[in-house]
């Protein structure tokens, strides 16, 4: 019992810098380029981690690693579109001027986590208490990078 409420605890203290990042983007503007890479890394890095659990579940369960796998690179394949897109944004809307391949990757992150979350709820058999802290974990992650992402059009 203590260990699930230690990894509850250390699950909702993971969330703290996207939602100091978050605030800090719209208390101090003139930052924001740096608090967006720090967003940016910070959401890569738990996002790894992440595919890594997956990997684990899926191999300990003796499921096919070819989907952990593929949710592993997943970032990367979804912001290889979104970087033509937000070209076409800049070229011909005049936004997005300062922030080259920020929106790309925040796209790119925020369908990740959806991803991966629809992936564990139909994949991995997991008890509801976890389910229940995954769900509220990634939807304040979700809702985070849409904050940033609405910074960028401010």
């Amino acid at each position: 019992m203590i260990l699930q409420e230690q990894s509850k605890l250390l699950s909702y203290l993971g969330l703290l810098p996207f939602i100091f990042s978050c605030i800090l983007i719209w208390i101090i503007p003139s930052l924001a380029i740096y608090i967006l890479i720090g967003f940016i890394a910070y959401s890569l890095l738990i996002y790894i981690f992440l595919t890594g659990s997956w990997w684990g579940f899926a191999y300990s369960s003796g499921n096919s690693l070819y989907i952990p796998i593929l949710l592993f690179f997943s970032p990367f394949l979804i912001f290889l579109p979104f970087v033509y897109i937000e070209q076409f944004i800049k070229d011909n809307l005049n936004l997005l001027q300062n922030y080259n391949l920020i929106l790309s990757s925040l796209v790119a992150l925020v369908c990740s986590y959806e991803i991966g979350h629809l992936y564990e709820l139909r994949k991995i058999k997991l008890k509801s208490e976890y389910i229940n802290l995954r769900f509220q974990l990634t939807f304040s992650v979700r809702i985070c990078h849409l904050l940033m992402i609405a910074f960028i059009f401010m």
